[in-house]
């Protein structure tokens, strides 16, 4: 068995980079190519890849909280926690690519179709790591009630769901479907079970070093 903690440090690298290069998807424009006569139409115009830019923003900092909240509960790993682990982690840092590509065609509901495909693989590949870390209390501590561990399960389970209902309501109304992904943090927050048993893993952990 392999200990977590660098695995973790690991991860925090891979989806700050991820974040990072979201904001380097929105345009600066030179003095030359916007004169300042014609800035605030270019603000205007760039409000669609802020808001890209915030909504991806929000649901990765989603996936490294339910990340977070994942390894909080496991006390070792395997390779196939590592190989599960890897496999979240370059969901996670294709999304700048989607999430361009839906701010370049905004009208266009294939763009949006990949952009929700994107958030579906992400919350996927943490939920099989759950899954597979969870099951029989392979890799997480012994302590922790099944509660508890279907309460996480459900608060990942509920992001694809979510993101598979924009997909489809993108075809009726973009709008309306790219502002459902901004359900994911809002159920994500209002789910507190799991989180009630963080002083108990706590607990687990300090009695093991003991």
């Amino acid at each position: 068995m392999l200990k977590p903690d660098r695995l973790c440090a690991f991860s925090d690298g891979v989806v700050a980079i991820a974040i990072t290069l979201l904001v380097l998807g929105l345009e600066v424009p030179s003095v030359h190519d916007v004169p300042e006569q014609e800035l605030r139409d270019y603000i205007l115009g760039a409000l669609h890849p802020i808001l890209g830019f915030v909504c991806s923003f929000v649901l990765i900092g989603i996936y490294w909280l339910q990340h977070y909240a994942v390894f909080h509960f496991i006390d070792r790993a395997d390779r196939i926690l590592v190989a599960l682990n890897g496999l979240f982690l370059m969901c996670v840092s294709f999304v700048p690519f989607p999430t361009g590509i839906q701010a370049a065609y905004r009208d266009d509901e294939l763009a949006m179709v990949f952009y929700g495909a994107a958030q579906v693989a992400c919350s996927l590949a943490l939920l099989a790591l759950w899954l597979y870390a969870s099951r029989n209390h392979r890799l997480v501590l012994q302590g922790i009630s099944p509660q508890a561990i279907n309460s996480m399960t459900w608060r990942i389970a509920i992001t694809p769901v979510i993101s598979l209902a924009a997909i489809a309501l993108s075809f009726l109304n973009l709008t309306a479907g790219r502002l459902i992904f901004l359900a994911i943090p809002v159920v994500h927050l209002s789910h507190h079970k799991a989180d009630s048993e963080w002083s108990k893993a706590n607990d687990s952990v300090d009695a093991s070093r003991e």
